[in-house]
């Protein structure tokens, strides 16, 4: 039996799981180089934009529905010769009759990946050096540091022409990125939380400059309670990570006021590019103890507890519950249990 999505249901199943697709499709090929699927369809389009020697090229994907009263809500996902075929099968499959425009924000290459100048506008100045050896993935010679420059050519170049372009909502948006991707939305929230609605981070490379995601995510929380204040209107920010470890950003960002923090866990999971079986849905049940408000989680599986309890900052801002969490987020729990299994560093 088919439950159909909301427009935001929607958004919460494909955003964690294009990262899932993406890492099966590339299994076994070169990492990164492999062709990038093409959307032929009337519509899908793209178009570039940018400096005529290095433009960037914005993949539109429109919903088949007219356009609500505000306009289309629109997912804008990093790295988007990869991840927008695999959010269009997504919309197109689980959400035909969504209000939601995709955008994928690529380059002009014919592969999946444009290594070197993600490395570039996805990070900020690398204080060190970080070759490439076996085991540990980096840089090497490729040129760091776009990322204020590649933030600012969204804000003032990407958003006002897809204005142009079809009904937007402006204030319905939702960035998504996996990996390096991650990386650069974590550095939007903390510096332009107010530019999208809601934030999602799969596998975010929090090790980029010896953990400088973690110093700038104490930054960004001292400076909201130091002044008291708190981030309004509410921010929802999911944070997907591959194996059972809560990663340590969590900590950091729980109990800010106006932060809506969901943490999902996934376990990588080996398939082949054409394999659909589920992977075994991996929950995580929480409680409340303790005078510090200190919040207990033990993994289920299959219906059964996992390992004891992993102590940990609460997760979420305190008294809200799961079934209280926006529409988007709670709608992850059930449709992605079939299809989210994020690996990683995938699509690094």
């Amino acid at each position: 039996m088919q439950i159909p999505l909301s427009r935001r249901g929607f958004l919460a199943v494909s955003l964690v799981a294009m990262a899932a697709g993406a890492a099966r499709a590339q299994e076994g090929r070169p990492r990164g180089l492999e062709p990038a699927e093409r959307i032929e369809h009337p519509r899908a389009s793209h178009f570039d934009l940018g400096p005529a020697e290095a433009p960037w090229r914005i993949f539109l994907g429109l919903p088949q529905v007219p356009a609500p009263r505000g306009g289309y809500s629109a997912i804008l996902a990093l790295d988007g010769n990869a991840t927008f075929p695999i959010l269009w099968h997504l919309r197109e499959e689980l959400a035909p009759e969504a209000p939601v425009a995709l955008v994928g924000i690529g380059y002009p290459v014919e592969t999946r990946f444009d290594p070197a100048r993600r490395w570039f506008d996805l990070t900020s100045p690398g204080k060190q050096p970080v070759p490439a050896q076996e085991g540990l993935r980096g840089p090497g010679d490729r040129p760091t540091g776009g990322q204020d420059a590649f933030l600012r050519m969204i804000a003032a170049q990407l958003l006002p022409e897809l204005g142009r372009r079809l009904p937007l909502d402006t204030g319905d948006l939702t960035l998504f990125g996996h990996s390096l991707g991650g990386l650069f939305v974590l550095n939007t929230l903390f510096t332009r939380p107010r530019l999208f609605a809601r934030y999602a981070a799969a596998d975010p490379s929090t090790w980029w400059n010896a953990g400088e995601p973690l110093r700038e995510a104490r930054a960004f929380r001292g400076g909201i309670l130091a002044a008291g204040g708190r981030l309004d209107p509410v921010v929802p920010l999911l944070i997907a990570n591959s194996g059972a470890e809560p990663p340590p950003i969590l900590s950091l960002l729980s109990g800010i006021p106006g932060l809506e923090l969901v943490h999902r866990p996934h376990t990588p999971r080996k398939t082949t590019a054409r394999s659909s079986a589920p992977p075994r849905a991996r929950r995580w049940r929480c409680t409340w103890a303790g005078r510090r408000a200190r919040l207990g989680c033990r993994m289920k599986k299959a219906g059964r507890s996992g390992p004891a309890p992993i102590p940990m900052r609460p997760a979420y801002t305190s008294g809200t519950s799961t079934s209280r969490l926006p529409t988007w987020f709670a709608g992850v729990t059930t449709p992605c249990s079939s299809i989210c299994s994020t690996s990683r560093a995938a699509l690094l």
